[in-house]
């Protein structure tokens, strides 16, 4: 029995640890009782240096595998860097007069401002016509305001504060959700909105106000809200919590909260004193995502989607109005709903697809449907033929930075077919053909062909 084993055998609450990554000393030390090993960037390199010709394969390996993943995120990329050309991304709004769709044109093309569906231009002067709720300034100031829209008098100041636009973007709602939240005073005085000294977090027992200071839960606060949020019926935990605690801004709706059924709860502070609204929602609807919007005219408290697609609009009034529009993915596709007193225009987008909705803003009623498939760009389509995926870390659908894979695309077999074959005849001259390489060449192309070609030698 050598001394280390004697040692370890007769004190067990002794734990050795071998000082080198060596393959030959890491077995004799844990033969004899060792647990664990440490090393340091010398040990590692003078062990490389003794035992390189046992590691000599591996190392290659890695670095090949290493720089195929490199490639497969470098060479998609430069190459739509390279061959990728601007393209126009025109806006599109239903016309209150015309009473159809009328696309904006930023380029100045034929001094057309606009197109209708067909294709047809509008000059400057036609199109600000079409568009009195967007030019209506330019319009008062050349006297060109209509008297009516659908028999509706137009009114200038009316018309400005209903203008309004709402965004709801994947990458807004597939993010890392930080769960503090300030809660501003919604009824602040002659001094305005102020930033609170401390932060809200719902949990499974039930709302916590911590202050920002200390780190300490303001427990009176705490029980007084969570108080009245039970008696309002609030299911804890918090699916979504929707608000904004700008100070920036000329009133404030407090925020919406998704309770764990999907009620809606409209939750704000007055005076220092909670405020606390249920929202009766359909028995048949479950909502999953909630939007808080303060918008000049108030008639809005916001938007919420539920888990079939459907978008609702919430008024101030507490009253829901289901908006007849087709199911949106609100994870996946982008919606804008541009608005006036007289029409909405919502715009659900995704890659290489567009669908606009016409919506009478008195109620909600659906006034016109346009959609549009966009070819995919000439540089795209080539790209499938050189490359069978892409490596990418970020995604326009989220917030988070991970690898991905992306883009798998069948037509760079050929190509892969190619390089594979001419590698096979390339070794078997040198008599190294391995039909493992070969068939790695198959399935990674070009991405492995390379780092293959740079570290080969005789």
């Amino acid at each position: 029995m050598n001394k280390l084993y004697e040692m370890v055998t007769r004190f067990p609450q002794t734990e050795v640890w071998n000082d080198s990554c060596s393959c030959a000393e890491l077995q004799y030390a844990i033969g004899n009782g060792a647990s664990g090993a440490t090393t340091n960037p010398v040990i590692v390199g003078n062990v490389l240096k003794k035992e390189l010709p046992q590691w000599e394969e591996t190392i290659k390996t890695i670095i090949v595998l290493l720089a195929a993943a490199l490639l497969a995120w470098a060479l998609p990329w430069c190459y739509a860097f390279v061959c990728s050309e601007p393209q126009e991304s025109p806006l599109t709004l239903y016309s209150c007069v015309t009473h159809d769709f009328a696309t904006f044109s930023f380029e100045g093309h034929d001094d057309a401002a606009g197109y209708d569906p067909a294709g047809n231009p509008y000059t400057e002067r036609q199109f600000d016509s079409i568009m009195p709720t967007v030019f209506t300034r330019r319009l008062a100031e050349e006297g060109r305001l209509p008297e009516r829209i659908d028999g509706i008098p137009f009114d200038a100041r009316e018309v400005e504060l209903s203008n309004f636009v709402f965004r709801a973007s994947p990458s807004e709602l597939n993010r890392p959700q930080i769960g503090l939240y300030q809660l501003l005073e919604s009824a602040p005085g002659r001094e305005g909105f102020r930033t609170p000294d401390d932060v809200f977090r719902i949990t499974e027992r039930g709302i916590e106000f911590v202050k920002m200071a200390d780190n300490r839960i303001d427990a009176e606060k705490s029980e007084r809200f969570d108080r009245v949020m039970k008696k309002k019926g609030f299911v804890f935990p918090a699916r979504r919590i929707a608000g904004s605690a700008s100070t920036y801004k000329h009133y404030d709706n407090g925020y919406l909260l998704l309770d764990a059924t999907g009620t809606p709860f409209q939750m704000k502070q007055l005076c220092g004193r909670p405020f606390v609204r249920r929202i009766e929602r359909p028995d048949s609807v479950t909502f999953t995502y909630a939007f808080v919007t303060e918008f000049p005219d108030k008639r809005l408290l916001g938007f919420l989607g539920d888990d079939r697609g459907g978008i609702h609009a919430l008024e101030a009034d507490y009253s829901l109005h289901c908006l007849p529009l087709h199911p949106v993915d609100l994870r996946r596709e982008r919606l804008i709903v541009v608005g006036d007193c007289f029409y909405w225009t919502a715009i659900t987008e995704r890659q290489g697809f567009e669908r606009l909705t016409a919506l009478n803003a008195r109620d909600y009623s659906l006034a016109a449907e346009h959609e549009t498939d966009f070819p995919a760009p000439k540089w795209e389509q080539t790209r499938k033929y050189l490359f069978p995926f892409r490596l990418v870390f970020t995604a326009s659908s989220d917030k988070y930075i991970k690898p991905r894979l992306r883009d798998f695309s069948y037509l760079a077999l050929g190509l892969n077919t190619l390089l594979a074959a001419g590698w096979a005849v390339y070794s078997m001259k040198k008599r190294r053909c391995r039909t493992i390489r070969v068939l790695g060449i198959l399935v990674l192309g070009i991405y492995l062909l390379v780092p293959l070609l740079l570290t080969d030698r005789e």
